[in-house]
């Protein structure tokens, strides 16, 4: 991706002198350049072919590419593809920040375009098309595209967003319009609608213009056990990004190791020994790749992730990320839940996801390496000598949560952790995993004084510890006591929900309903979505009075999750009280149709309710 070759001071203007020098390694590389339509065909086709090309793209028109980059390409027997933003070369006002350098005349880029440029669509005015209404969107489009063949006697195929941004509803819309699309995403992803391109800078030494040839090798590693069920899901969603999958069994009786290798996989025994940090670890030793992605047979990528992946790997000076895993589930109250909305596609038949973050990708390195005998993890600072550490863009999606974990199982883990802080007993994360088990075991006297300790021992760390403790003093019914914990949180961070809904909760066992509503106004304020939220607030206005905000609220929870029987119940509730029977009877029929925990006295309440209706309609006539 460049803008302009010329002498000029911005960064996005490469210098003549460089120019030529990148044109020269490609040509001493062997590279050809080709068009994004014969790049389009290949990618449609799944063509492969062993000579190297290069697609070279121009943003904008600038002057400099005709009279500084068209003379080396010519001389090598290299094209290229200028996007063109005809109101500009028209004379419209150019924002200050974009008048960095001149733009061609449409008798330049017709020289061009007879020489073999393809020219595309950059929209009419340059602007964010991503922002703007449908019809404006439509305006831009078709002006650029009038101008252009009027001037040029060309239909324009290919498209570039302007900034690079593009949502998937205008993604769909410019598919529909053009061949290709292309983003500012780095990399190599070939998504329909949304190529991604290696950007070339004014700073882009030779020595990395040379890098952003190479495609980055990735290896995918996994752990697996007894994984038939879900593992070629997981598989096939990596095999366009992964150089490479290492598969280690750690004991599988069912077709799992039969189902790695029909997918290629590299599958290697490890005697299991209590201890995920050493499998995974072992996984390591087989990669060959410049980078790992760490996947589990219980998880996917999609399409968008994928090519997050891909542009990630394409970055100088990052040494890992941090992956946002979507864990989908039932249970509303787990925390962080939010309900599942429509870009949600892969989530299946959940009803939401709560968030987890760790490092999942990163560069190879013989001293990066897992710890942690239950929840395994990478140490951040075994990254940071080679480089930051970021967060990727996609996400993985996790589906073992809508599984229920046997209490056998739950207990295993417990076992391993408390051997991990026998081993080291000043260990603040043990605590908390140790906490957070006894927690899911209901064991929650003791869950409090193992999170107590993880936060004793680490104050600095995350909030998530104190979240934690805070929700177990609070099932403990020590309401003042999470207070306390609630609001150390929100003394490090006033727009944290969950404490502000912990809060709201607490005051409202407490009978101070004013107090409660403030606090769960606050958690939505930080999170729309706040389910749980909506659904308290709409509880609390009904026992107030306030009817017609309770509807409000109860009508929000019912949009975030049309499967809450609950908040059909409460709604009933408002209705019934509003004496708009007809309604009330129609929330309480789908609370029990979702099979709310009351529905066996609604059905009584119900039919009651509906002999009252017909009565008074009697009555009446």
């Amino acid at each position: 991706m460049y803008h302009d070759v010329s002498d000029a001071g911005s960064q996005w203007c490469v210098s003549p002198a460089d120019f030529e020098q990148q044109m020269l390694l490609l040509k001493k590389e062997g590279y050809k350049t080709i068009s994004l339509h014969e790049l389009q065909v290949g990618v449609h086709h799944d063509l492969e072919t062993s000579q190297k090309c290069v697609v070279i793209t121009f943003d904008d028109a600038r002057s400099g590419v005709y009279h500084h980059a068209f003379p080396i390409l010519k001389k090598l027997g290299f094209t290229g593809v200028m996007y063109v933003v005809p109101g500009w070369l028209e004379g419209q006002e150019i924002p200050v920040q974009e008048n960095y350098a001149p733009f061609l005349t449409w008798e330049h880029l017709n020289e061009l375009a007879d020489y073999g440029f393809e020219i595309g669509s950059h929209t009419f005015s340059h602007r964010n098309v991503a922002r703007v209404e449908a019809v404006t969107l439509v305006k831009e489009l078709d002006e650029a595209e009038r101008l252009i063949e009027e001037k040029l006697g060309r239909k324009a195929d290919h498209f570039s967003y302007p900034y690079g941004e593009y949502t998937q509803a205008l993604r769909d819309a410019i598919t529909v319009r053009y061949k290709t699309a292309v983003t500012v995403q780095k990399g190599f992803s070939k998504l329909p609608g949304a190529y991604a391109r290696q950007w070339v800078l004014r700073n882009t030494s030779l020595e990395e213009f040379s890098k952003l040839l190479k495609k980055p090798t990735l290896s995918v590693c996994m752990i697996t056990k007894n994984e038939e069920e879900h593992l070629g899901k997981a598989l096939q969603s990596v095999l366009s990004v992964a150089n490479e999958i290492v598969v280690v069994d750690t004991g599988s009786t069912d077709r799992t190791k039969d189902i790695a290798a029909g997918f290629g996989a590299r599958v290697y025994d490890f005697q299991w020994n209590d201890d995920f940090a050493a499998a995974r670890n072992e996984s390591l030793k087989y990669a060959t790749s410049d980078w790992v992605f760490i996947l589990d047979a219980d998880e996917v990528l999609g399409e968008e992730d994928v090519a997050a992946v891909q542009e990630a790997v394409s970055q100088e000076g990052i040494a890992g990320y941090y992956v946002i895993t979507k864990n989908y589930s039932n249970q509303s109250s787990m925390s962080g839940w939010q309900p599942n909305t429509l870009t949600d596609t892969l989530a299946h038949s959940s009803k939401g996801w709560f968030p987890s973050l760790k490092i999942r990708l990163f560069r190879v390195g013989k001293d990066v390496q897992f710890a942690g005998k239950v929840h395994e993890m990478i140490d951040e600072k075994l990254l940071i000598s080679s480089g930051r550490v970021a967060t990727l863009k996609g996400f993985v999606h996790h589906y073992g949560s809508l599984v229920e974990t046997s209490e056998g199982k739950k207990r295993s883990y417990l076992a391993l952790t408390q051997q991990k802080l026998m081993e080291d007993p000043l260990n603040s994360k043990a605590y908390f995993e140790l906490g957070v088990q006894y927690k899911e075991l209901g064991e929650l006297e003791l869950a409090e004084k193992a999170l107590e300790k993880s936060v004793e021992l680490d104050a600095t760390a995350s909030l998530v510890p104190s979240l934690n403790l805070a929700v177990v003093r609070q099932k403990l019914q020590k309401m003042e006591a999470a207070q306390e914990v609630y609001l150390r949180i929100l003394e490090k961070d006033s727009s944290h929900a969950e404490a502000q809904f912990g809060m709201g909760f607490c005051y409202f066992k407490q009978g101070n309903l004013d107090k409660s509503v403030e606090h769960f106004r606050l958690a939505i304020q930080s999170n729309p979505q706040y389910l749980e939220a909506y659904g308290n607030l709409g509880a609390i206005y009904e026992k107030q009075g306030q009817l017609a905000l309770a509807e409000q609220m109860l009508a929000k929870a019912i949009s975030l999750d049309p499967r809450n029987g609950r908040a059909y119940y409460n709604l009933g509730v408002v209705y019934e009280k509003a004496l708009a029977l007809g309604r009330a009877i129609g929330c309480y029929e789908k609370a029990i149709e979702l099979r709310y925990v009351r529905a066996g006295e609604l059905r009584d309440k119900v039919e009651k309710m509906k002999e009252f209706v017909r009565e008074s309609k009697k009555i009446s006539s």
